[in-house]
């Protein structure tokens, strides 16, 4: 297992209930897995999920990015405006 840290805005972090969140996953997880992992402890983020972005250590990632020890991953729900 390693530690990442997730850093969550807008209405995801109304779902999730904290604005950072540090999280044990298994070691060699992606951002994919991270994604499901994130949907089974919280459910109601499924809507934003699907339509999110990721960035770890500020940089945008793809679903098959590794995770490792100490990564800050962002959890980038999608913007509307008008």
């Amino acid at each position: 297992m390693i530690k990442i840290f997730v850093l969550f805005f807008a209405g995801a972090r109304d779902i999730v209930g904290h604005s950072r969140l540090e999280i044990e996953i298994p070691k060699a997880s992606s951002i994919g897995q991270l994604r499901e992992i994130l949907l089974a402890r919280f459910p109601r983020l499924e809507n934003l999920a699907s339509r999110a972005a990721f960035a770890v250590n500020e940089s945008f990632a793809l679903p098959d990015k590794v995770l490792f020890e100490n990564d800050e991953v962002a959890f980038l729900p999608p913007v509307s405006g008008g």
